[in-house]
């Protein structure tokens, strides 16, 4: 008689830790994912810190086709993305901006973008100009451009070193539109600034004055706060009538 008995049923292999995470309702796998790869309130830029503090992250998009495409959904779906760099180091001629460099399908997934204005603000920056080379066309999911001011040259203390008053005030302006024009659904700005940034001062009014010609929705930052008061409120509850009656005169 054999000393090894015959088991009683057949050894079954157990699932790889891979196969028991796909076993998970998708909802969950997400929040999950979200959890590794989303850092909070973080903007996505192209910055020398980008080795270091995300590498570890993109490297979830390498352990498996499947894993790879839902970790590439809740990464960029997850961040806002800056349309323009602003790190010194990347903005000679030849230097691509972010969105340029990445791949259609990726940014079919992105949900929010970031203008920031203010860098360069005597001499903007060459990269700096809307082209299809953005790709904005391929941002379908973003519903929400976020600008950010650092400063207004406009201001009376910019006298004696800006080009002319109101050089980057019309070329942010100019900026703005031709960005907004690009993205497919987007519905929303939202504006924030740093605390020297006039709320009424001539860049804002610009700014302000583009948004509402197309017709989108206008939301503040947390950065100022601005929109709390009644005048605020008003304005941004007209924007969203005439938004509405819009879109029931392209009903018919």
């Amino acid at each position: 008689m054999s000393s090894f008995e015959e088991p009683s049923e057949p050894c079954v292999a157990p699932k790889d830790r891979f196969s028991l995470f796909f076993d998970l309702p998708s909802e969950l796998r997400s929040k999950i994912l979200s959890y590794l790869l989303c850092v909070h309130r973080r903007t996505v830029d192209l910055d020398p810190s980008n080795f270091t503090a995300a590498i570890a992250r993109l490297n979830l998009f390498l352990v498996s086709k499947q894993f790879g495409f839902e970790a590439y959904n809740v990464f960029y779906a997850g961040h806002t993305f800056r349309i323009f760099q602003t790190h010194g180091r990347f903005l000679g001629k030849r230097t691509a901006p972010l969105l340029a460099r990445l791949p259609s399908y990726y940014r079919n997934v992105i949900t929010s973008l970031e203008l920031r204005l203010g860098p360069g603000w005597s001499d903007p920056p060459k990269p700096w100009y809307v082209s299809d080379r953005l790709g904005l066309e391929d941002c379908i999911a973003v519903r929400t451009l976020r600008v950010f001011v650092e400063v207004d040259p406009s201001s009376p203390i910019f006298k004696g070193f800006r080009l002319n008053e109101d050089f980057f005030t019309i070329f942010s302006g100019s900026l703005l539109q031709q960005v907004m024009q690009r993205l497919p659904v987007l519905d929303t700005v939202e504006f924030d600034a740093y605390p020297s940034v006039d709320r009424h001062g001539a860049l804002m009014t610009r700014l302000l004055e583009e948004t509402r010609k197309a017709r989108k929705l206008v939301a503040w930052g947390p950065e100022r706060e601005w929109g709390d008061s009644l005048a605020d409120k008003l304005e941004i509850a007209r924007l969203r009538a005439r938004q509405k009656q819009g879109s029931s005169r392209a009903l018919f």
